[in-house]
Parts: structure tokens; sequence; C-alpha cells
């Protein structure tokens, strides 16, 4: 473990912790810097209970950069006044060992007008001192949607955009790449996502463009799509970025990726396609990455789910990029400049300071750097929400106690204990870090059995308990169905210190992605492959079909080596162009996946671009986390996050009061056909939420409530929960532009009445109980407000009906026996196990194209086609029941088209023969011996034989001999099968 060795014991009260506190205090050199006399318990909002000036101590203050040495520099921002300001600048150098420049390295402070010369002096003034006083600098930043006024300049299109930004950037970049201000890193492109991406792999169709989000569009995307391609000016960025400043590190840098996890999946796919793009167009780089690292910038409020943001942790790690926390800071919800925090809520911003941490650390291996965005909460462009460390006196909060020694402040000194390995089958796995595993499953193994038997630590039995809880608790594994088991390992005289981990458990998955279709991708088809078995060597097929004659059009093929056991990947293929939208609508697309055996790995997805494969469909249940359009069923408008200031008293509404925009929509069959592109600001997150208030709305007497969130520019960073301000009449005014405190979420938690089976409508309420306050969600043809008072529900909710809206996909499946061109194998459709065959072969296909018959993969035999026909033999020796065949056909190394070939066996043959009277003593023998296959299909051999009265002989019928003795008069004395 790198830094400090913490106390052994749990802190279990106010003294124990206290002494932990001193331990790791002690740890560090005194200083004369002034600090606060209180203790960590003592201290409120950086003052002593009781005291109006801080009190000094030259001991008990230490430098937070000194804290977290081992683990990652510690930053904050800087602006040329803090440099004159002598107190405030020491205090910096104490506490912080990078500085990123707060305002003045940003367009609209450096370089406002394109028309004339950049302003550097002030920055350079800035930039040269905190340089030569030793400070890692970070440039903020170059291509940004805001702050931004006159870049690009207005009008521009894709030719002359790209210019300017190769001007903005190599000027500004270059200019900071020289001494004494050498900048070494860059957040080379800020905020370019949308929050909540419908389909997050699509990052192009994820990026701010120039109409989505209307509050907050990309100018640069607007100005690149004008003739060239938007998301393209993301790649220049870098690339200038790269060549004016070859030695900076570059960032791509973003808030809220830790709200859902799309978002952070978008910027890491990203991230990886462009780093992937820059290997193959500059192989002189030598491994190193074009976008270099990641920033979380971290502007949270106390609702922030921590373990939401440990996935975007190991998203992000994935991309081997390093990570970042650029702009930290973590406000109050309902404070304001009159309304400071509580002792209790210092509290729990410090918990939360805590956990983040200890978050922080337990990543150190892939996090650079922590930056708080601001020294002190009089500092912060966050100020009513004080949401630092330091409070307006630039004294210590509980925050910072709690960050000094984060496990000691939790009560979780003692380091928990961690497993070493676990092993299934033959594998054995190294935890080294790491918490969460999938591990393959044979396909023919349905049931795991894993138990404590299967993991080691490096700790005496006496010391710890490992308990493992399957889920299911039989250990059942099905297609696409995983087993999970929860590995907890905790000491047994502090059972609540312990580290848990997750290991899935599954066969190996393979599922398409939303396809896309664009100038720089071609028509692209995404595969992700789970729970990887180490041995499929996958097979991408596109086939493109004329509805109109049913013909194949295209057939695009590529082919993968395998992935790692038990990894994850993404397998992708594309034609070498985009498809004109026009020319979509006559195709039919069939995508399939193959291993080396020519086994088709699961159904083929097959699209019909006429068709919707995914759309805003009428819901029938609430569920938490998931996102819904609201429509107000009697005006038709969807529910939006946009203020409007006064919505007049038409349409239902009492009382004019400011309330929610509404957007018209156009429903179909349950579906929303209109408008086709849906803004950000319609959507809304119902995350499941308790009232501190219901009145008779609880859970006991079957109600959920769900508050709910639009995501337009962060629901952590603007707090957009929406909730009803208060009111006395019938009409209450809905709000989303401000926080509101928890104490007061009676006015933000959201219930329903029951939806409508059929017509799926519902009413959306919140309730008050100690004032009996109802107000449901209302719509009218002006924008949203609530509408209620103190009657009882009824009254409002038949005026007030709503339905939702959810995202769904519907794709369309097929089996698969075949690929490409048709290959018609008339008469035989098979082949029959342990016997020799000859198949005849008929295609539309060159002359000179080869068939080869695969055995497992491998070629057994081959033919060639002339006008179109050919015939290819197998010999019984090479055909196995447990064997899979395929016939391929090729045309040199293009793949044509694919047939399989079942293989069967005789499960009987049956003799049978009769005899037919000819003239004097001559009769006809007809045998004929019927065989039954395995799949339940028959063949009959036939054989014709002229013979005397009373005959007795053995005849070859097909592959049979057949001994037949006849009696005359038509008569069968014996017929049977002779085995040789």
């Amino acid at each position: 473990m790198k830094g400090m060795i913490f106390l052994k014991k749990k802190a279990r009260n106010l003294l124990t912790y206290f002494l932990a506190l001193v331990f790791t205090l002690s740890s560090f050199p005194a200083t004369t810097l002034p600090v606060t006399n209180a203790s960590a318990a003592e201290v409120v909002n950086g003052k002593a209970p009781g005291t109006t000036t801080p009190r000094t101590s030259a001991k008990e203050v230490v430098s937070l950069k000194e804290v977290y040495k081992d683990y990652f520099l510690i930053g904050n921002t800087v602006s040329p006044a803090d440099l004159t300001n002598k107190d405030k600048y020491d205090f910096m150098k104490y506490h912080y060992n990078a500085l990123t420049p707060e305002n003045v390295t940003k367009p609209d402070s450096i370089w406002p007008d394109p028309t004339r010369d950049p302003s550097f002096t002030s920055a350079d003034n800035m930039l040269t001192q905190v340089k030569g006083d030793g400070f890692y600098t970070i440039g903020h930043t170059l291509a940004w949607h805001n702050q931004s006024a006159g870049w690009p300049p207005s009008g521009q299109k894709y030719t002359e955009a790209r210019a300017s930004l190769k001007r903005y950037i190599s000027t500004i970049a270059g200019h900071y790449s020289q001494r004494p201000y050498k900048l070494d890193a860059w957040d080379v492109v800020n905020e370019a996502m949308r929050d909540n991406p419908d389909n997050p792999t699509d990052w192009r169709n994820a990026l701010r463009s120039g109409n989505n989000p209307t509050e907050r569009p990309s100018k640069w995307f607007e100005a690149y799509a004008n003739g060239g391609n938007g998301w393209d000016y993301i790649y220049d960025a870098f690339l200038f970025a790269r060549e004016a400043a070859p030695d900076a590190t570059l960032y791509y840098n973003d808030f809220n990726d830790e709200e859902l996890p799309n978002k952070a999946i978008a910027i890491s796919s990203m991230i990886k396609e462009l780093n992937e793009r820059y290997a193959n167009e500059h192989p002189k780089a030598n491994g190193r990455k074009l976008i270099e690292g990641i920033g979380i910038q971290g502007h949270y409020n106390l609702r922030l789910k921590v373990d939401n943001l440990e996935k975007v942790l190991k998203i992000y790690s994935e991309t081997g990029c390093e990570i970042s926390i650029t702009e930290l800071d973590v406000q109050f919800n309902g404070t304001s400049a009159d309304l400071p925090p509580t002792e209790a809520q210092l509290k729990e911003q410090a918990e939360l300071y805590a956990k983040l941490f200890m978050l922080y650390k337990k990543y150190s291996d892939n996090i650079e750097r922590v930056t708080f965005w601001g020294v002190a909460d009089n500092n912060s462009w966050r100020g009513t929400g004080y949401p630092l460390l330091f409070d307006s006196n630039r004294a210590p909060k509980e925050a910072y106690w709690a960050i000094i020694n984060p496990e000691a402040y939790l009560g979780l000194n003692d380091l928990p204990p961690k497993l070493t390995s676990f092993n299934f089958g033959s594998d054995v796995f190294n935890v080294a870090g790491k918490a969460e595993f999938d591990v393959n499953v044979p396909k023919d193994v349905s049931n795991i059995d894993f138990s404590a038997a299967n993991v080691t630590h490096q700790y005496p039995d006496d010391d710890v308990d490992v308990s493992v809880k399957l889920n299911p608790a039989s250990g059942t594994v099905s297609a696409g169905k995983r087993a999970v088991a929860t590995v907890k390992i905790a000491w047994k005289e502090s059972p609540n210190i312990s580290t848990t981990y997750k290991i899935n458990f599954g066969h190996m998955t393979a599922e398409w992605e939303k396809d896309q279709n664009y100038k720089d991708t071609g028509y692209r088809s995404s595969l992700n492959i789970r729970f990887s078995d180490g041995k499929a060597q996958f097979k991408l097929f596109q086939e493109f079909y004329n509805k109109t004659d049913g013909k194949l059009e295209m057939l695009n093929s590529k082919e993968f080596k395998p992935l790692p056991k038990h990894t994850s990947g993404t397998l992708t293929i594309n034609t070498d162009s985009s498809i004109d939208d026009g020319h979509l609508k006559i195709l039919k697309l069939k995508k399939s996946a193959w291993n080396q055996n020519w086994t088709p790995i699961n159904p083929a997805r097959v699209t019909d671009f006429t068709a919707q494969e995914n759309f805003w469909r009428l819901a029938k249940k609430i569920e938490s986390g998931k996102t819904y359009i609201v429509v107000s069923a009697s005006s038709g408008l969807a529910l939006t996050n946009r203020n409007v200031a006064s919505v007049p008293e038409t349409g239902g509404v009492t009382n004019a009061k400011r309330g929610l925009a509404g957007t018209p929509v156009t429903i179909a069959d349950k579906i929303i056909v209109a408008p086709q592109l849906i803004q950000d600001n319609m959507r809304f997150i119902f995350n499941e939420s308790t009232s501190p208030d219901p009145g008779p709305y609880t859970s006991a007497n079957g109600y959920t409530g769900y508050t709910m969130l639009s995501l337009v520019h962060g629901g952590l960073v603007a707090p957009s929960i929406m909730w009803r301000d208060l009111s006395s009449d019938k009409t209450a005014p809905l709000r989303t532009d401000t926080t509101i405190g928890d104490s007061a979420l009676d006015r933000a938690v959201w219930f329903n009445t029951s939806i409508d089976p059929d017509t799926g409508e519902t009413t959306l309420f919140s309730h008050t109980g100690s004032s009996n306050y109802t107000y449901a969600l209302h719509g009218s043809e002006n924008g949203f407000v609530g509408q209620g008072g103190t009657g009882p529900l009824k009254e409002y909710a038949a005026a007030s009906r709503v339905k939702l809206f959810e995202y769904v996909s519907d794709y369309k499946y097929e089996d698969i026996t075949s690929l490409g061109a048709e290959i018609r194998l008339d008469p035989m459709k098979r082949i029959v196990s342990k016997r020799d065959t000859s198949i005849p072969l008929t295609a539309d296909v060159p002359n000179g194209s080869k068939a080869v018959l695969k055995k497992d993969g491998v070629s057994v035999a081959s033919a060639t086609f002339t006008n179109g026909k050919t015939m290819i033999s197998i010999k019984g020796s090479d055909v196995d029941t447990g064997a899979n065949y395929a016939v391929v056909v090729y045309d040199g190394s293009d793949i044509l088209g694919v047939r399989i070939l079942p293989v069967i066996t005789v499960a009987s043959a049956t003799p049978t023969a009769k005899v037919e009277r000819l003239n004097g003593n001559q009769n006809r023998l007809i045998i004929t011996v019927k065989e039954v296959y395995s799949d339940d299909s028959t063949e009959d051999f036939t054989e014709e034989v002229l013979i005397r009265n009373n005959s007795a002989d053995v005849y070859q019928v097909g592959l049979y001999k057949v001994y037949v003795d006849t009696k005359g008069n038509n008569k069968i004395r014996k017929c049977y099968i002779v085995n040789e």
C-alpha cells in the first residue's frame, strides 16, 4: 500500500477517531501556516463553536499534497489575482502541486476576437510565476461550446472551420509549449458529449451537435458539419494540439459521466476509436496515444452515488488512458447565501468527500491528479452550495479533516482484508486489486459449483470470515443468463470491515449493437462479446438483399482472432463506404456471426430499413433508473426541462405560475413518431426515492415515489430534479433551476396512480403529509405546473392525466442455415455418417469459383464450378456425427456463400419384398429397404429382379445385401439384411 499505515482497530467513538487523526497528522512535518485549533469533530464550517475568528496552531493542518504524495497530484485553480494575494498564494503553495488556470486560458479570455491578435500577457505572467514555483500546470481549454463566443467565426463551413480550429490551437497551444510558461497538459476538448445518449457506443450521435441540445449546442460541430463531418473536429483538435504541443499530455474533459453509464461509454468508445485511428495514421508515434488522459470534472452534490463513479473509473481504466479528477467540488442541496449548512450537513459532506478519496486511492494506479475547483467556498462558482474543503476564511471544514484520513474518518482505519486469487475449473484468477470478474462457463455446463473453497487469501483462517452467496442459489447458467457469486471477506473481530467481490459466470455471449452508417465508418455493425471462451475465431458477415427481387447485392465478411478467455471485446465489420439512406430503404440486412467451425454463434439479426428498430413506446409500468418521456394526455405536449416564466390560466390551470415547457409530439400506434430528434430536455430519469413527509402514500400502502431528473447540463452540475415550489392556492410552480434540500424532498418525490392497462394513462403527483397539500403534474397547451390543493387526490387526478413512453428496441432474428449466394443441394441436402456421398451443387457464381467442404473448419473436399454447377464428393471415413460441415464457395479469397450440411445417422433400415407374377414361370421380385434417419426423415432404396418360382438368393439393394426367399404364389418366406 502506498502512503501511511493506519491504525489497526476501528475508531468506534469520537475519542478513538481523534487519536487516529492525531496519529495521522504526526506523520507530517510541522508548519507555520495559520490554521484552526479545533479538532476534527469540533470544527463547524471552519470555525470552532462559539468563535468568530479561527484560532491557530503550527501543527494541526497538514499539506494535502503531502498527504497524497504517494497517490496522485493535488491541484486547484489559479487566477492572476491569486498571485497578488500573498496569504492566499502561500496557502495554495502549501496545499497544492498542480494548478489549472480558471479562466485566463479559455478562448473568451485569451483570444476573444479572431480578427485581432490573442492577448497572452496576463496568462504569461501568471504561468511564468507558478511554473517557477514548481507547479504542474494544465491549460483549460482549447475547444469548447461555452466561453468561446468568437470561435469558430460565424458562418464558416467545414474547410474554413478546420482552418480556424488549427489556427486557434496551433497559436495558443504552440505558445504555451515554450518556456518559461510551458504547460504540462491541456484540456483539449471540453464537454463535447450529451448527458444521456440513447446508443452510447455510437459516440458520433452522442456528441453535442449544432441542434442538440438546443440549450448548449456545439458551434464547432455545426461548422464542421457544413460540408464535412461534424464529429471530425474532435480528432482534429487533438491532432493540432499534438503538433503544437508535442510534450503536453492531452486530455478529454467532461462532467456528469457518473450520473449514468451511457455518457462514460460514449466517451470511452470515442477515445478508443480515435486513438486507434491515430495509431494507424501515425505509426511513428510508437504507441503513444493521441488522447492520453480523461478528465472527470467532479462537480457533485450530496446525492452523488459513489458506486456509479466507480463504474465510470472502471470504464475509463479500460481505455489505457490516465484519469484525472479535474474540477472537484461537492455542494449542498437547499443551501443559499442566507441559509448555510447545518452541522449535520457538514458531516454528510465530509463523509461523501471521505468516500470519494477512499475510491480515488483505490484507483490511484490510474488516477494522475485530483484538482479542486476553487480554494475556498467564497472562490467557488457554486459558492451558495458551500462545496469546498475550506470556508471563506480558508479555515478547514469538516470535509478537510475527512480526507486527511478517509478510512479513519469513516471508522474503517483497519484496512479491509482482500483475496489473493480464486479458481474455477483449471483456471486461476489473480485478484490484484480488482473487485469484479467475468468467468467463462463451458457451453455444456449448466450449473456451476463455487464456494469458499475456491478462494485464497493470505490471512490465518482464525482472523477472517469468507462467505460466498450464489444467485441463483442453484448456480444455474443458461444462454444469456449468468450466475453471480458474491464473495465477502471480513475481519472476524470487525465484520463490517470487509471487501466484497462480484464474480459473474456465464456462457460466451455475442450481442449486436445498433448499427452506424457514417461517411468515415461505412455501414458498420459491431458485435459485443462477453465471457469469451478463448477459442472462437469469429467470422462476421453483412448480407444486403434487394427487397424487390430478393437478390443479394453485397456480402461483406471479416475474420477475427480469438479474444483471451474470460474477457470481453467488441468486433466490428463495415462496408468500404456509407450507404445512401434512400438506397437503404430498398434493402434488407442480415448480419451473422460464425465460429471457425462454420457454426453460427447465434441467430442472424435482420433489419428492414423501412421499419423502426428503436423507438419511444407507451410504457405500462415505471421502473427505477429508467428514462421516460412524459406526455400530457389532454394537451399532447411532452414535459420539457425548460423554464416558462408564467403558464397562463388556461387548459385547466387555475392560477398563472412559473412552470416547465411542453414540446408537441405525434403518437401513432402507441409510439412517438415525431419529432424524430428527441431533445435531452424531454427525457426524465425516474429514480426511486423516499419522501420525508409522504402522508398516506407509503410503500406499505403500495406506493413508490420517484424523483424526476432531466440531464440537460447534468443533474449534479445543474440541479435538475423537478420539484414544486411552495403554494397556498390550487396551482404550484415547477422548478428545476435550483437544488432542493433533503428535508423538503416531499415536494420533489412524485407518486403515480395505477396505470391504465389499455390507455397507459396515469397521474403523477406529489404530496406533503403535514400540510395535506397534493399537487398533480398538469399539462396544458402552454406548459406544465402543479395543480391541486388540500382536497383529496381524486379531485385533481382525472384532469391531470399523463402517459409515459420508454425507449425500446425491437429486433428481428432468423435461424441460419446459409449465407450469401444461394447454394442449392438438390436432391442431397444432408450427409449421412460413415457413408460416401457425392453432392451436386448449383449456384449463381462465376466460372472457376471453388466449392470447399469444411469439416470443423478444415477442408476435406473441393470442386470447381462450371456454368454454375459442380459435384463435390466426400468419403464416408470423413463423415462424423460430432463434426460440423459446411460448403463454402470462394472466388479467390472472397467468400461468396455458405451452406450448412447437416450430418445424420441411420436409425434403422427395414427391408421388404413382394412378388409380381409375370407370364409363365417368371416373376418380378421388388425389394425395398427403408432407412429411417436420426432427424426422422426417411429414404427408400429399391431393386427389381426377375426370378423363377421358389427362388432364394442375396440381392444388392442400395448399400445393403438383402436375403429373400420366395415360396411362389406371390409369397415371401424370408427377407432380411445380411450383415457382413
